[in-house]
């Protein structure tokens, strides 16, 4: 802390405030009104008995629309993440006061640290020169992910009784052909954000309708007056149970390639491109909201609708509809998601793998199906799990965690029609 900005150590208080104000002076000066808002605001409620929910933190720092938006809470959640990793870097070495913000909670809490509880931040090696830890630890961990990618090239092939082969049997993996490498798509979403004279970002937008660089490009040609307040920063939201679900998916992909002495690729749903669809074996792994351009084929094969504005997945027989929605004030209370996977071939002759759901614990619940020889075998032996179906779970969890899946319905699917041609747009 600098001798200007000097905090009786005696006084919480007086040290929370004084550490509040210098920190609330970092940001003003980088020129940040969200991070100012979100850090203005998490303190305001750090006192307070409860800590805020994402929901009155989108209201506070991103105004209605953010909150009532589909990307409200992630944006909550980047934005404290960020926030979170400012606090580090600012306190990075010094020793007394400091400000945090403890994981899995938004609010704004003063720990104390003496230098003598501080670690040794330097490694001492004889002839070397002094490194400080992060910095070792960012070599050890290039390392080992280098050796972990090295071991995934040339890992030997895995014996007969793997439990990733055996899955090779049956009906939902065996169509891959293996030939080409396999595409493993991970669903996510293309974020817009809008920012006003050209500089502040005021909030991140996810529109369903603009799923890619070339739909924002189609987007602005229809609505030129967008062009100076949205933005295409590159950015690309990944729910946290498709990454969890992908790193399930990723392991039985590469085993049933191993066999064939190919390797799968992982691609984002959003940059998939047309092509793919016809020339390679897709794995999709995520939410039903993110499949981009598998949900055409899927869904003319399907015999389900999917609306995408309102995120329900109805049956076309039954007429039933299907949301992970909770009901108000039940979000921590016994929910129910659905989970939906599907195997089914386009007219091209290539075939595609749905791992999917309708929230976070619908994806997860079915990652763990699928994987699972035992569960997928029992699945595999009714007669509607064709080379070509589709079959519906519920998926019980409380407090974010997945108690139970029962299977709802399992059906062959119709034959994919040839998907129509996609307008080319400018970027």
């Amino acid at each position: 802390m600098d001798a200007t900005h000097a905090a009786d150590p005696s006084d919480p208080a007086s040290a929370f405030a004084q550490e509040a104000a210098n920190f609330r002076e970092l940001l003003s000066a980088g020129r940040s009104p969200v991070f100012l808002q979100l850090f203005d605001f998490l303190l305001s409620r750090s006192q307070d008995e409860r800590a805020p929910k994402e929901v009155e933190i989108a209201l506070a720092v991103f105004g209605k629309d953010g909150a009532e938006g589909a990307v409200g809470d992630s944006a909550v959640r980047v934005y404290v993440h960020r926030l979170r990793k400012r606090l580090d870097d600012h306190y990075a070495g010094r020793a007394g006061h400091r400000l945090h913000i403890p994981k899995g909670e938004y609010r704004i809490l003063l720990s104390a640290q003496t230098a003598a509880a501080m670690p040794d931040t330097t490694v001492r090696w004889p002839g070397l020169p002094r490194w400080r830890v992060s910095t070792y630890i960012g070599v050890i961990a290039l390392l080992l992910a280098a050796n972990i990618a090295i071991w995934w090239l040339v890992a030997p092939a895995r014996p007969p009784g793997d439990p990733a082969l055996q899955l090779r049997s049956t009906s939902f993996w065996h169509p891959l052909a293996l030939d080409k490498p396999s595409l493993v798509v991970t669903g996510d979403a293309f974020l817009l954000a809008e920012a006003e004279q050209q500089k502040d970002i005021k909030r991140l937008i996810l529109d369903p309708a603009i799923r890619s660089r070339s739909d924002f490009g189609s987007y602005l040609t229809n609505h030129p007056d967008a062009f100076y307040s949205l933005y295409d920063l590159d950015l690309h939201y990944t729910p946290v149970g498709t990454a969890v679900a992908t790193w399930s998916i990723l392991p039985v992909v590469h085993a049933l390639h191993s066999a064939r002495g190919s390797e799968p690729l992982l691609v984002p749903s959003s940059r998939l491109r047309p092509a793919a669809l016809e020339s390679n074996d897709i794995v999709y792994v995520g939410r039903l909201s993110s499949l981009g351009l598998v949900a055409p084929p899927l869904f003319q094969a399907s015999g389900f609708t999917w609306d995408q504005a309102d995120g329900i997945l109805k049956d076309r027989r039954s007429g039933k509809a299907y949301s992970d929605v909770p009901p108000s004030g039940q979000e921590s209370q016994l929910r129910r998601d659905y989970g939906y996977i599907a195997s089914f071939s386009v007219p091209s002759g290539r075939h595609i793998l749905v791992i999917a759901g309708l929230g976070d614990r619908g994806v997860e619940s079915m990652a763990q199906l699928v994987t699972n020889p035992v569960e997928i075998g029992q699945l595999a032996g009714q007669r509607a799990a064709t080379r070509s179906f589709e079959a519906l779970y519920e998926v019980k969890s409380m407090d974010n965690v997945a108690l139970d899946r029962t299977l709802l319905l399992v059906r062959p699917l119709r034959s994919a029609a040839p998907m129509p041609a996609r307008p080319r747009s400018g970027r």
